[in-house]
């Protein structure tokens, strides 16, 4: 069985990530198997699910590993295949990175960069995240978990060491539940909205952006006056989501802003 390849690639901004993925898809409908992907950024994500909506044959599972993951796996197997999905393997495991950063704090990035230089591929790590002075901890392919259980190494000058984990035994970033929040503007500027959305001051925000902690549409901004779209997503790393629903202009030459705080 073969995918319409050239509608699902047709002006995709992800046209090389796509054709990996059509091979694994139609992989799994020719073997009558469920078959995964590697770990996949949520831009992509997003992507996917636009393009292979309407694949009937098809159907598809994401997992990053706890409720709110950006980065996941995802499983392509027959629609027909529904009773094997409800208990199928999930390929994935957890890893803790240990290591004493009170002095010497780390981000996530630095121990995505450690990890690879540990000769773990980037598509086999999930999300990463930070534990408060004592390292982080991370989901990964089950393989690349268990190739990195009990390897040491440094990052800076902190001494690491690693551990597989189940993913029960994770400290499982927390996810906030969704909310509805109206705001009134001056501008449709970045720095306003995410302030009103997230909570924190415009300053605060202003920085974060600087320190490239602030993303548009998943791409990485560090412009705090760039303006935003109905339909937008702004991610702060450690915050969240923000979706932007609405955007109307009041009587009083102001911007009345309807966010989904994710």
């Amino acid at each position: 069985m073969h995918l319409p390849r050239e509608k699902i690639l047709f002006k995709s901004k992800f046209r090389k990530e796509l054709e990996t993925l059509l091979y694994y898809a139609e992989k799994a409908l020719n073997n009558r198997e469920a078959i995964w992907s590697p770990f996949v950024s949520a831009q992509l994500i997003e992507e996917v699910k636009n393009k292979f909506s309407n694949l009937s044959d098809l159907r598809l599972l994401y997992e990053g590993g706890f409720p709110g993951a950006e980065r996941k796996r995802i499983c392509f197997l027959r629609s027909e295949d529904e009773i094997i999905s409800n208990s199928i393997d999930i390929p994935l495991k957890g890893i803790c990175i240990k290591g004493n950063f009170l002095f010497d704090r780390a981000q996530q990035n630095d121990f995505r960069d450690v990890l690879n230089g540990l000769h773990a591929k980037e598509d086999e790590i999930g999300d990463i995240w930070v534990i408060r002075d004592r390292g982080a901890q991370a989901v990964c392919s089950k393989k690349c978990a268990d190739s990195l259980n009990q390897k040491i190494g440094n990052l800076r000058e902190v001494e690491i060491s690693i551990q597989a984990l189940d993913l029960s035994e994770m400290e499982i970033p927390f996810n906030r539940p969704e909310k509805v929040i109206n705001t009134v503007e001056a501008s449709t500027r970045i720095d306003a909205i995410a302030s009103a959305g997230f909570g924190l001051s415009r300053s605060k925000i202003t920085t974060q952006i600087k320190k490239g902690f602030l993303r548009l549409n998943w791409a990485l901004n560090d412009q705090p006056s760039k303006s935003v779209n109905i339909g937008d997503l702004i991610h702060l790393e450690k915050r969240g989501s923000l979706k932007i629903l609405n955007i109307d202009k009041t009587k009083k030459e102001r911007w009345r802003i309807k966010l989904l705080r994710q």
